[in-house]
Parts: C-alpha cells; sequence; structure tokens
C-alpha cells in the first residue's frame, strides 16, 4: 500500500530557488517539474525543459534548482511493497519526459486533495490513485520511447484514431480508410501503430469484434447472426472461424455454455 508523505499541486517557490537534500529526504519523492530546472546528477547537471519528470528513491540526492521561475507539482511517499517499481517498470533517478503532462499533474492534484481533505476512507482512496499515477506513468513512457523521432503530437493524433476505429465497431474499416484518420499511408500508418501499441490495428480490431460479439450474445441475448452483424463482421463464415479461433469454440457452443 502507498503512503503520502508531503505533497502540492502547482507549487510556486521563490525565483532561482534552489532544493539541496544530499542524502535525499528518507522516502520516495515523484516530481512534476513545470519550469526549467538544474538538476545534479552525479556529478553532471541536466538543465531540464518544462514538463519533466523525476522518481527519486530513499537515499538518492535531491539536488535541482529553478533556472528563474520555480513551479512544480510533487509527492512524497512510502510503500509497503517496493516491487511496484518492477511491477511499473518505473525510471529511477533520472529526468524522463511524456506525452500527455497535463493528465499526470491531474492526478497529482487529486492525490493533493485526498491528503489535505482527509475524508473518510482517503488512505485507500490515495493508494488507488498512486497506483494510476504509475500505470500512467509506465503506460506513456513506454508507449512513447523517450529518444524516438516521432513527436507527441504524432502519438496523439494516434490514441485518437484509435479510439474512433475501437468505438465504431460495425463500421468496414479497411487498411486504408484507418490510414486515412492519420493522413499517412497505410504501410506508415502500420508501422506507427506497431511501435504505439505493440499490434496491429487490423488484430486489435478484430478482437474488439470478438469481445462485443461475446457481450451480445451473452447479454443481449441475440442471434448468432445479428450479434456478428452488429460487431462488425459481414460474412458469417468468417465470424465463426474468427471466434472459433478466438475462443475454442463456435459462437453456437458459446451461447449454449453461457446460457
Amino acid at each position: 500500500m502507498f503512503h503520502t508523505g508531503y505533497c502540492d499541486y502547482n507549487r510556486f517557490n521563490p525565483d532561482y530557488d534552489k532544493i539541496d537534500r544530499p542524502e535525499g529526504s528518507g522516502d520516495y519523492l515523484f516530481l512534476y517539474f513545470m519550469t526549467p530546472m538544474k538538476v545534479q546528477s552525479g556529478r553532471e547537471t541536466i538543465i531540464t525543459k518544462e514538463g519533466a519528470f523525476m522518481l527519486y528513491t530513499p537515499g538518492n540526492p535531491q539536488i535541482y534548482q529553478a533556472v528563474k521561475r520555480f513551479k512544480n507539482s510533487f509527492v512524497h511517499f512510502t510503500c509497503d511493497d517496493d516491487d511496484f517499481l518492477k511491477t511499473y517498470d518505473l525510471p529511477v533517478n533520472r529526468i524522463v519526459y511524456l506525452p500527455d503532462p497535463d493528465a499526470m499533474n491531474t492526478l497529482l492534484q487529486n492525490i493533493y486533495v485526498e491528503s489535505v481533505g482527509k475524508q473518510e476512507h482517503y488512505e485507500e482512496q490515495i493508494d488507488k490513485l498512486m497506483h494510476l499515477l504509475f500505470i500512467l506513468f509506465s503506460r506513456q513512457l513506454h508507449a512513447y520511447p523517450e529518444k524516438s523521432s516521432f513527436s507527441a503530437d504524432l502519438y496523439e493524433h494516434f490514441k485518437k484514431a484509435r479510439i474512433e476505429i475501437l468505438t465504431h465497431l460495425n463500421k468496414d474499416w479497411s487498411a486504408e480508410n484507418m490510414a486515412s484518420l492519420t493522413n499517412l499511408g497505410t504501410s506508415q500508418f502500420y508501422n506507427y501503430y506497431r511501435l504505439f501499441f505493440n499490434r496491429s490495428p487490423k488484430s486489435e480490431l478484430l478482437e474488439a469484434r470478438i469481445e462485443r460479439s461475446k457481450y451480445l450474445l451473452r447479454v443481449e441475448k441475440m442471434s448468432v447472426g445479428q450479434a456478428a452483424a452488429q460487431a462488425g463482421f459481414t460474412n458469417l463464415s468468417h465470424f465463426t472461424r474468427y471466434f472459433k479461433r478466438k475462443c475454442g469454440m463456435t459462437p453456437s457452443e458459446y451461447v449454449r455454455e453461457e446460457s
């Protein structure tokens, strides 16, 4: 379970202010630098851009100074099980950048509000928010490799295209009209999609359609043909083949087993 200590959201310090903790703070510190900072890392001083993140581990020196304006959000915390670093594959004691820092800062705001308000069950809520914080941190970091040449805008464009595809399953999605959502050719579209989401758009679309058909068969009690059509399958035999490959049984067998 996560336990938070001192935390703050969108905090301003005096211009050029410096934090100097050569032995750390005795706990973990997760930081979002909203203005450029000079961060000491070993013998090296790194000047960050605004929008940088840092996760300090206990005992690691915490030494950073504002280039001019000082604004950040942060949370000091401990955890009953330090395996969370491995679970979420989190980078520590180094600067990283994410494509959607505002979403991270919103979670830091929620953690701050819970810590200050201390309403009923606030500790359990903070624990859940901390897990969400590191899930989002991990997802953004690993979906958007830091040294890649593409822009964060392109990643956001693909996220919107992905949502459009997966929320309109019964549309006749061809490779060409999926790619048109990003104004790229099909080859570029497929390459970037795999890079961002670790799978092809067609395989993800097919899996989402199968899951949708299972819901329609089990909950909505539709016929096999109706469920196939509503889930976006135009060929019943293709639907049956894909369904059996995914579920290990035909749609009719699935209906009998679930009834």
